[in-house]
């Protein structure tokens, strides 16, 4: 999708080039630090930037030559994109197995696992954050049937991360095109970072499969509503939609940030009549929906744990009134610095094609949350966990720099191959462009006969006027053809 540039686009592009400053800055230097020296890190702050700039103009120039003499067709397009999607769901689930069977044989079970243990005349508690309490009746569902076991835990974790890259394609394909979901999956797929999430048994890979499904679903309505399309993107789709987002603000509440895409109903563009009055009552609606879908959540909780609506609501409230006291500090890069350099590297190039850019792009939906989620590199204040969140964003943000930055400029490369193809055939003789009301008076002021251009086409052939004369000659008295046929007669005899 595509969507206008506005006044408030330069403000997050703003914050946002200042995020990928202090990122690439941070990287840098502890990737000089481990694997220089820490004697001389400061350096390794700057040393980002000019590899910054040589990538970007590296990637622009290659991808213009390449594109003056290779069309890839739609085919090619489609057939390229069934191979990364089936190399990345094919080995990444190889590579997930393979992680789950090393880490099952050194089990670290954690507290989500020692409360879903089936154990014979004991049932789980429920729990007051909603995502908690799903995840871990789900794993208990998954010991009831596989036994008791570190390996059953893990299975169920790679059947929800392999969920999440499902839903992560879909929703990345619906909003940035097959490059950038292609470019996300792989990302995500083969991310050492995001694999070994796997082994650890707790809600991130269930929060990221609901956030992920959400984002399909809502990436969908607004594409739907733009198009003036029904199902989805009628009036009640988008009450339906909005319940939806309510149940998952209930089970999370950081899901909020899937409120920010409804932007783009009002940025996008519109192929449908009715104006942005249409669009404001689908608005209306969605945030109507979701009130509705989330107090019917809590008043459910509430009517199941044998409590008032009141004292349900302050039961989901409290998990989040304490979460500072479980931060998570610089958890989401780690030590994998490589990894985050290359991430932030193609990022960064968003920078370059926001300036070069025109007053349509299809990056501004994502500036926003990816801002609003950054601050978890550093600090993460979250229940569950929003690493894989964060990871996702940026991702999402490095395939777009990659794919802007190879596809940036399809208009400027046609154009010189117009230029070329003119320049190539020479000029037009005057007497031909101005046609044969003109040529006569173009020959009369210049003073020379017109050059017409040769007909290529065959000129048909003179008519020459032949007698039929034969070898045999008849005579006059045998030139009788008449034949006298009596009267009655039927030519039956």
């Amino acid at each position: 999708m595509v969507y206008r540039k506005t006044w408030f686009d330069y403000v997050l592009w703003a914050v946002y080039a200042g995020l990928c400053v202090m990122l690439l800055a941070y990287v840098g230097n502890h990737i000089y630090a481990f694997y220089v020296g820490a004697s001389y890190a400061k350096l390794g702050t700057f040393l980002p930037f000019p590899i910054l700039l040589c990538l970007y103009s590296g990637i622009r120039l290659a991808s213009q030559a390449v594109r003056r003499k290779i069309h890839f067709s739609a085919h090619t397009a489609a057939m390229a994109e069934s191979l990364a999607v089936s190399v990345s769901f094919v080995f990444g689930l190889i590579l997930r197995l393979k992680e789950g069977f090393v880490m099952a044989s050194v089990p670290q079970p954690g507290e989500y696992y020692e409360m879903a243990v089936v154990r014979a005349g004991e049932e789980s508690p429920a729990l007051a954050h909603g995502m908690s309490d799903l995840f871990v009746r789900c794993l208990r569902v998954v010991f009831s049937f596989l036994g008791n076991s570190m390996m059953a835990a893990m299975l169920l974790q790679i059947f929800l991360q392999m969920l999440a890259l499902l839903f992560a394609y879909l929703a990345v394909r619906k909003a940035a095109g097959r490059f950038a979901s292609c470019t996300v999956l792989l990302l995500l797929a083969f991310s050492d970072v995001f694999i070994r999430k796997i082994c650890v048994i707790d809600p991130e890979c269930l929060l990221l499969a609901a956030l992920f499904a959400g984002l399909c679903l809502i990436l969908a309505f607004v594409k739907a509503a733009l198009k003036g399309a029904g199902g989805l993107g009628s009036l009640p789709g988008a009450l339906l939609l909005g319940i939806v987002l309510g149940f998952l603000c209930y089970l999370e509440c950081g899901m909020a940030i899937l409120f920010l895409f409804l932007a783009g109903l009002f940025t996008g563009k519109m192929s449908a009549e009715g104006g942005r009055k249409r669009l404001v009552g689908s608005l209306f609606l969605v945030l109507a929906g979701s009130a509705a879908g989330f107090l019917c959540a809590i008043g459910m909780d509430a009517s199941f744990s044998g409590v008032s609506f009141y004292r349900g609501l302050m039961s989901w409230l409290a998990p989040y009134l304490h979460v500072g006291m479980g931060a998570r500090t610089f958890s989401v890069i780690g030590m994998a610095y490589p990894f985050f350099a290359v991430l932030f590297l193609f990022s960064s190039c968003l920078g370059f094609e926001f300036i070069r850019g025109g007053r349509e792009q299809d990056f501004s939906l994502w500036l926003l949350p990816c801002i609003l989620v950054s601050p978890v590199f550093f600090m993460d204040f979250s229940i569950v966990g929003f690493g894989g969140v964060t990871l996702f964003f940026w991702s999402v943000m490095a395939a777009l720099g990659l794919k802007n930055a190879v596809f940036g400029g399809q208009a400027e490369t046609l154009l010189e191959k117009i230029e070329e193809i003119n320049a190539a055939a020479g000029p037009i003789p005057a007497a031909v462009t101005a046609g044969p009301m003109v040529s006569g008076a173009v020959a009369t002021a210049s003073g020379k006969k017109p050059r017409f251009l040769e007909n290529p086409l065959p000129l048909p052939k003179k008519h020459v006027k032949r007698e039929m004369n034969y070898d045999y000659e008849v005579a006059e008295a045998d030139m009788h053809y008449q034949v006298d046929v009596a009267e009655g007669d039927d030519f039956d005899l």
